[in-house]
């Protein structure tokens, strides 16, 4: 990133992840413990999506069933009072972290974002605009005593009430057709293949994200999320050429933004994902000794952890890569036995099956790989070439499966994929 980047020398930890260009950054931790620690004035534009303290026991309704709507114990309200100064805790490290002419972004339903305007208006945050973002199929309304909950609430602030605030107003107005945009904005909520490597339970939608940034950012600019989830503020920040540093406590979905910035990786062959998950043991960290796969390099061995943990067999966690309960299954089993299990780990990837939905229609390879290609390019913040290498490995996963006579879960018109060399 750029040298106003936070980084070890502002006093913060080493990144759990950075990108190889610098410009996506993910740091672990608590968002109180770790604001603090980072230079005042240095982001652009901060998007925040706080918890929503929902998690008290209620249901609601998931793709047609009745599930609980709680999420965990940091959805917890811990009382009126005490979940107010948390906000405005957390916002008023924001308000120093802003550049003097920077903006904030913050999302939410009725039961916080009243507290979230409160506390601006006492931190003296210039308010700019309530957006009203319209969810066109709500899930139903199970208990039948409330309207359907079809909207949340983004308040949009300048950092101070001297705050120049960036505004690309034109590029707006040509995205609403030549129009003013209003503050009232119907967006999908998250689309099915934006899901396909995991979901937070309160996962926002990459259209909302893109649309935010670009309205208020340049290209170059530094964004934060100090609340990064499953990493959507971070997958739309690169998407726009913006850098990004992301804040997220819970290792789980620190692994899941992993995997949707690096998407499926170039790491075509899944025997040697079996060999470099065994080699991927035998240290204390997960580093490779060298020995147990040698006909692989180290850039390729990258490749084939992160495919691993695509498919749910290697976690990256704070003490480096450890196996997952599928992937300590795998290694208990003989060559066949771990190849069967591989196959069933693949075919029961979210992005595997997010594949043979996409191709089920194609008639030939060609079709089939750019209808893949497609799917990763709506996925992820990965350039067109890059996708198109990394379909092109999905596709020689389904055709490794195939061989392996899972009968009836792959199309027969897989069987012509190429299998290319990692490169």
């Amino acid at each position: 990133m750029t040298d106003a980047t936070p980084g070890p020398d502002a006093g913060l930890p080493d990144p759990c992840f950075e990108s190889d260009d610098h410009r996506f950054r993910l740091y672990q931790g608590d968002c109180l413990e770790l604001m603090p620690r980072m230079p005042e004035a240095t982001f652009d534009l901060i998007f925040a999506d706080p918890p929503y303290f929902l998690s008290n026991g209620g249901i609601t309704c998931h793709a047609g069933r009745m599930v609980s709507v709680n999420k965990g114990k940091w959805d917890q309200s811990q009382g009126a009072q005490a979940d107010h100064e948390f906000t405005r805790h957390w916002l008023g490290q924001c308000q120093r972290l802003l550049k003097p002419n920077g903006s904030i972004w913050v999302s939410g339903t009725a039961h916080i974002i009243h507290s979230v305007g409160y506390a601006m208006q006492c931190l003296g945050f210039k308010l700019l605009n309530d957006i009203t973002w319209v969810k066109p199929n709500p899930p139903p309304n199970l208990s039948c005593r409330y309207f359907t909950h079809a909207t949340e609430t983004v308040i949009w602030a300048g950092r101070d009430r001297k705050c120049r605030h960036k505004f690309n107003y034109a590029l707006m107005k040509r995205l609403n057709g030549g129009k003013q945009m209003t503050s009232v904005w119907p967006i999908q909520a998250p689309r099915r293949e934006e899901k396909v490597f995991g979901k937070h339970p309160t996962q926002k939608s990459l259209a909302l994200l893109e649309r935010i940034i670009a309205a208020a950012s340049d290209e170059g600019d530094l964004v934060l999320d100090p609340f990064c989830g499953s990493g959507t503020t971070g997958i739309a920040a690169t998407r726009g050429n913006r850098l990004f540093c992301g804040v997220e406590q819970d290792w789980s979905y620190v692994h899941l933004a992993v995997l949707r910035f690096e998407g499926v990786p170039q790491a075509d062959s899944p025997e040697r994902i079996l060999d470099v998950l065994r080699a991927s043991t035998e240290t204390r960290r997960g580093q490779h000794d060298g020995h147990s796969a040698p006909d692989v390099t180290e850039r390729q061995i990258h490749y084939y952890r992160q495919a691993a943990a695509v498919l749910g067999l290697l976690d990256r966690g704070q003490n480096g890569w450890a196996l997952t309960a599928a992937g300590r299954e795998c290694l208990r089993n003989d060559r066949d036995g771990a190849r069967r299990l591989l196959a069933r780990q693949i075919i029961a990837a979210p992005v595997v099956k997010a594949a043979l939905a996409a191709i089920r229609k194609c008639k030939n390879r060609e079709a089939q790989r750019t209808a893949v290609q497609d799917l990763l390019a709506r996925a992820t913040a990965l350039a067109p070439a890059t996708c198109s290498r990394r379909a092109q490995t999905l596709m020689s996963w389904i055709s490794w499966v195939q061989d392996q006579r899972s009968d009836g879960l792959i199309p027969s018109s897989t069987h012509e994929v190429d299998n290319p060399a990692v490169a």
